[in-house]
C-alpha cells in the first residue's frame, strides 16, 4: 500500500517486481580517533548521525573548518602537528558531548511519544513555540553551530601572516 501512494500512477503491487530494497538504518557512530599519523577523517568519514536536526551535516561542515584551519597553520608553518592531535580531541568531544546528544535526543522525541500530544508534553517543542515569540530565544535556539564550533587559530605559535 506504501508503494501505491508513493510511485507515480499509483501501481498496484502485481503492476511490477521489486528487485531490491535498502531501507536506511538510523544510527550514531563516531570514529575512535580522528587521527591516525597523516590520515584525518571529518564529517561523515569521522560520524554518523540520524538525519533528524541535520546535526550530521551541521556537525561535518563545522569539521571541516576546524581542519582547514589546522592545515593551514601548518602550511604556513605557524602550527605544529600538535594541533592536528588537538582537532582529533576537540572535534571528536563535541560529537560526544553535543552533537550525539542532541540528535540521539531527536530520534527519542520522534519515536518515543504520541505525536498528538507531543506540543503538549515534550519541553522541546514548548521550548520552541515560546522561541516564536522571542527572538533571542529564536536565535540561541537555532544556532547550535556556534556550541560546537572550536577556534584552532588559538594554537597557532605565532599569528597568521596576512
Amino acid at each position: 500500500m506504501k508503494y501505491e501512494k508513493m510511485l507515480p500512477g499509483n501501481p498496484k503491487p502485481e503492476d511490477y517486481k521489486l528487485t531490491n530494497i535498502s531501507p536506511y538504518k538510523i544510527h550514531q557512530r563516531c570514529a575512535e580517533k580522528f587521527r591516525v599519523g597523516r590520515f584525518l577523517l571529518a564529517a561523515d568519514a569521522a560520524h554518523l548521525c540520524n538525519p533528524f536536526g541535520g546535526l550530521g551535516l551541521t556537525g561535518g561542515l563545522v569539521d571541516a573548518g576546524g581542519l582547514a584551519d589546522c592545515l593551514i597553520g601548518l602550511s604556513e608553518g605557524i602550527a605544529d602537528d600538535s594541533i592536528l592531535d588537538k582537532y582529533d580531541e576537540i572535534r571528536r568531544a563535541m560529537w560526544h558531548n553535543i552533537i550525539n546528544v542532541v540528535s540521539s535526543a531527536n530520534i527519542r522525541r520522534l519515536n518515543d511519544q504520541d505525536p498528538d500530544k507531543a506540543l503538549e508534553n515534550d519541553e522541546f517543542l514548548k521550548g520552541l513555540v515560546e522561541a516564536e515569540k522571542n527572538p533571542l530565544l529564536m536565535k540561541n535556539t537555532v544556532n547550535v553551530r556556534l556550541d560546537i564550533q572550536h577556534d584552532f587559530t588559538q594554537y597557532y605559535k605565532s599569528p597568521r601572516r596576512n
